[in-house]
């Protein structure tokens, strides 16, 4: 999504500032807790104005100073009139009139127009003189340019034009970053993950924090494309050292709250009880990251010590601030119901029958109904072997009978030898179908 998409809709909040996914009810941000200056100083830029464009139109208690953040963002480091102007008429509208700089509007007009005109001069003298590198450099600064003035899609478009100019495995990479940076930048995550498989693709080898920096970007896309495994992968295998060193953190673009963030969330949504141990609750370089979070590692410890409601309590305290992150906030609804079911499959293990009140009130249900709506839909999954006992008011568990598993066994192997029987009857039904056209053909040949 363009930054600039987020003054669409400005204003459109719950009343209460509270979102509703699906059904779910997240409460209303404990802003008490929340230090909005701090948590948008630590991005820069295009990010940090998509994020506090984003937050100001989901919470109407940050609004205001959202805007004015996002306002003097835009002022720092852009030349963006247009946001600029938008920005300005919101902030109007909830009366809290400033006045137009228009010192700052003719001085990015006049820049914009210069830096256009000088790289475009310089892109053709070095299109005529056929000098690639100059060109790439000039199509690379003319893109920044277009990123500073809020045409993400004319930036994206130049920097696709520049692959004409690359003359080197290097200089292809680096065009594959630019064009990640700026996708990033709009939240675009599926484009993310295609610019930086070109990057990998590209090289055949990367320096260290180079490969870190690839990781960390990956992290996020993978997780805004709600790829849980593929985000706990890449997660566990970051070298924090490296990543400090690779200054992704120092540009603004994402920090070490959202690897640990998107860790824990994936890690809870895709992993088994001992898996989440292993891969992240022991994983010392993970837990560098989750040092800026300890509400991440507790949350973490309480699901695996099996103490679900704490954990539960501690998911909705952390979501009800992530429908505030434009990265997370369209997968909270799904996130909490995964995290959710696989609390239940993991409380029901040990058991042969569960007592489903009991059961409803550790694992923080609205009620018991609401409980056997998704003990239904794990049953049919088969993650739950067992039957609602709805007169006793018990889960009954049951384990198959070694026949039956015996005779589900044979089943598949006949389906399976029967499926393959098919496909070889079927290739040598043609093969003697081509060999009886190929004896056609010779005899008429001759």
């Amino acid at each position: 999504m363009n930054p600039d998409d987020y003054t669409t809709n400005m204003g459109k909040t719950s009343g209460n500032g509270s979102d509703e996914y699906h059904g779910t009810m997240f409460a209303t941000p404990k802003l008490e807790l929340f230090d909005l200056s701090k948590y948008l100083g630590e991005y820069q830029g295009r990010v940090k104005i998509s994020r506090a464009l984003y937050l100001g139109e989901r919470c109407p208690e940050l609004m205001i100073e959202s805007y004015r953040i996002a306002l003097d963002e835009i002022k720092k480091s852009t030349t963006d009139i247009a946001l600029h102007d938008r920005v300005l008429r919101r902030l109007e509208q909830l009366g809290t009139a400033s006045a137009r700089d228009a010192q700052w509007v003719e001085s990015a007009r006049k820049s914009n127009n210069l830096a256009v005109d000088l790289q475009t001069v310089e892109l053709n003298r070095a299109k005529q003189q056929h000098v690639k590198k100059d060109a790439l450099r000039a199509q690379t600064v003319l893109a920044r340019q277009k990123v500073k003035m809020g045409n993400m899609d004319g930036a994206l478009r130049v920097l696709q034009d520049a692959r004409d100019f690359c003359s080197t495995v290097d200089d292809q990479a680096q065009l594959s970053f630019e064009l990640t940076w700026a996708s990033q930048a709009m939240n675009k995550w599926l484009q993310v993950n295609s610019y930086l498989q070109r990057v990998t693709s590209t090289l055949t080898s990367m320096p260290p924090k180079m490969a870190a920096e690839v990781k960390v970007l990956q992290i996020q896309a993978d997780f805004g494309e709600a790829r849980w495994s593929a985000v706990v992968k890449n997660a566990r295998e970051l070298m924090y050292d490296d990543v400090i060193a690779s200054g992704v953190f120092e540009r603004g673009l994402l920090t070490s709250q959202d690897i640990a963030l998107y860790g824990t969330l994936a890690g809870l949504a895709a992993l088994k009880r001992d898996d989440l141990k292993e891969q992240l609750i022991d994983c010392a370089e993970f837990g560098k990251f989750l040092d800026y979070i300890p509400e991440c590692w507790r949350l973490l410890r309480n699901f695996y010590s099996s103490s679900y409601s704490d954990a539960l309590l501690r998911l909705d305290t952390i979501l009800s601030l992530g429908v505030l992150d434009p990265v997370i906030a369209p997968h909270a609804p799904v996130l909490r119901n995964q995290i959710v079911e696989n609390a239940v499959v993991l409380y029901t293990q040990p058991f042969l029958s569960t007592n489903l009140s009991s059961m409803a009130k550790a694992l923080r249900f609205g009620s018991a109904s609401q409980l056997e709506a998704t003990l239904v839909k794990l049953i049919e999954k088969r993650l739950i072997l067992g039957r609602i006992d709805a007169v006793s008011g018990y889960l009954l568990k049951y384990t198959l009978d070694p026949r039956d598993q015996a005779l589900e066994t044979i089943e598949r192997v006949y389906s399976t030898f029967t499926e393959q029987a098919d496909v070889m009857l079927a290739r040598i039904h043609y093969l003697e179908e081509e060999t009886a056209a190929l004896k056609t053909r010779t005899t008429s040949n001759r």
